[in-house]
């Protein structure tokens, strides 16, 4: 068995192609719950300010 992955062709024996098929079925018979997770965006205003402070030209 052979897959493409990243433009590159992945050659598999049988026994680790067999054991990815069932993995794949697993996974597609049980998905994992979503995930509820919220990305932590810094605050425009204060990641300007930080920025300011650390790069702003001394004159």
């Amino acid at each position: 068995m052979a897959t493409e992955s990243f433009g590159k062709v992945v050659h598999m024996d049988d026994e680790f192609a067999d054991r990815y098929l069932a993995a794949e079925a697993a996974m597609k018979a049980n998905p994992p719950k979503p995930s509820n997770h919220k990305i932590k965006w810094a605050d425009p205003k204060e990641l300007i300010a930080r920025l300011r402070k650390e790069y702003q030209d001394e004159k």
